[in-house]
């Protein structure tokens, strides 16, 4: 027979029941509230990083966003020219790596200048 005290889970921070309403699961763990709140690495596991320089922005940092990835302000520039780009400045995101439009035009035809034009099969002489 299951007693009560066996179903109760144990917080994986103070190593006590959880009694609470309400538990967190944290890495596959139960957690107080207010344990996980004053866990050292708490702020590790949750912050946001930049995707440039892969370091925390803080809550009250300005950001920019691209899909899934934030960028410190300082951190949005072309990884070409590193000019930083500003709000309304056309832009590519190609393979993690931000680019002004005018350095994506400048790879784009040096790709096309150097790849072979696609003939066209089936034309007789």
């Amino acid at each position: 027979v299951l007693s009560l005290q066996s179903l109760m889970k144990v917080c994986a921070g103070c190593d006590t029941p959880i009694s609470d309403r309400f538990l967190l699961r944290v890495n596959e763990r139960s957690w107080h509230e207010a344990c996980v709140k004053c866990a050292v690495w708490w702020p590790r596991l949750f912050q946001t990083k930049c995707s440039s320089c892969l370091k925390a922005i803080a809550p009250s940092e300005l950001i920019m966003r691209v899909l899934e990835n934030v960028y410190h302000v300082h951190c949005f520039y072309c990884c070409e020219c590193e000019r930083r780009l500003q709000r309304g400045d056309e832009f590519v995101l190609k393979e993690g790596q931000l680019l002004c439009r005018s350095d994506y035009e400048k790879e784009k035809e040096m790709l096309s200048a150097i790849s072979p034009a696609p003939t066209e099969s089936g034309e007789g002489p």
